[in-house]
C-alpha cells in the first residue's frame, strides 16, 4: 500500500516542501501504526524547514510537531490499544504523512467525538503554555503576567490557562488583535503604538511578577527593567 508524505532535502521556504510517495511504513515490534487525520502547522515547524531550529533533524526529513490520528495497525507486543482508537502525538518531527509509527509511550487517547482540525492546535501549543506556567514560571493565584505575542498560538493558550489558574494577564498584540486577547480576560497592549514596559506601570504601578516571552532580542532586556516586581522571565 502507497502513502504520501511530505519532505524537506534542502533548508528554505515553503517551495522546499516536497510531495513522496512511498511504501506505507509497517510497524515494528513495540510500534503503533497511525493514520493522521490532523498535522498541526507551527512556528517550530517553520524554523526547522529553514534549518534554524536547535531541534532540526538531518536532511532529508518529514516535518510535524504534533498531530491527531487514528490507530491503524498494531505491531507484535503491544496491547491496550485498539484499531480506530483516537490518538493525540507530539512527535517533534514527520507528521505532515498520512501514516507514521510511533511507540505507544508517545500516544495520548483523545475523546473521540472530538474535530482533529481543532484538537491538533491544543497539542503543542497548550502543552507548551501548561509548562511555561506550571514547571517553569511556577505561577500562584493572583500573581500578574505579561504575556508576550498574546494573541499568537501559545501566546493564546497561556492567556486561557492563566485564567484557570487565576492570574491577572496583560497581553501585547497588535490593535487589530486586541479583541482577541480582551475575550480571554487579558489587558491588551497595543506594541506598536505604546511602550510596553510604561504602560504596564501605568496600568498596575507596581509591574509584573512573571513575563511570558516568544519573541527574546531586546525583549528580554526590557521584561526585566521593573526587577523589584519581576520575579522570572519564561522564553
Amino acid at each position: 500500500m502507497k502513502h504520501t508524505r511530505i519532505i524537506v532535502t534542502q533548508y528554505g521556504g515553503p517551495d522546499a516542501l516536497q510531495v513522496l510517495q512511498e511504501e506505507c511504513p509497517e510497524p515494528k515490534k513495540g510500534e503503533v501504526r497511525v493514520r493522521v487525520l490532523a498535522a498541526g502547522v507551527s512556528l517550530p515547524d517553520l524554523l526547522m524547514r529553514e534549518g534554524v531550529h536547535p531541534e532540526t533533524p538531518p536532511l532529508p526529513f518529514t516535518p510535524g510537531w504534533d498531530l491527531i490520528g487514528v490507530v491503524d495497525q498494531l505491531g507484535a507486543g503491544i496491547s491496550g490499544m485498539e484499531p480506530g482508537q483516537l490518538v493525540a502525538a507530539l512527535p517533534i518531527s514527520g507528521a505532515y504523512a498520512e501514516f507514521v509509527c510511533l511507540p505507544p509511550r508517545e500516544l495520548v487517547p483523545a475523546p473521540p467525538k472530538l474535530d482533529p482540525a481543532e484538537a491538533v492546535s491544543l497539542v503543542l501549543n497548550y502543552v507548551t503554555a501548561h509548562q511555561m506556567l506550571h514547571r517553569s514560571g511556577k505561577v500562584r493565584t493572583g500573581q500578574r503576567v505579561l504575556v508576550h505575542g498574546a494573541a499568537g498560538g501559545v501566546g493564546s493558550a497561556l492567556l486561557q490557562l492563566g485564567r484557570l489558574a487565576g492570574l491577572e494577564m496583560y497581553g501585547t498584540c497588535s490593535s487589530r488583535t486586541a479583541s482577541a486577547v480582551s475575550a480571554v480576560g487579558a489587558v491588551p497592549i497595543d506594541y506598536r503604538q505604546l511602550d510596553f514596559v510604561k504602560e504596564i506601570h501605568r496600568v498596575t504601578n507596581e509591574g509584573v511578577d512573571v513575563v511570558f516571552d516568544g519573541i527574546g532580542g531586546a525583549h528580554i532586556w526590557r521584561d526585566g527593567q521593573d526587577r523589584a516586581r519581576v520575579q522570572r522571565v519564561v522564553i
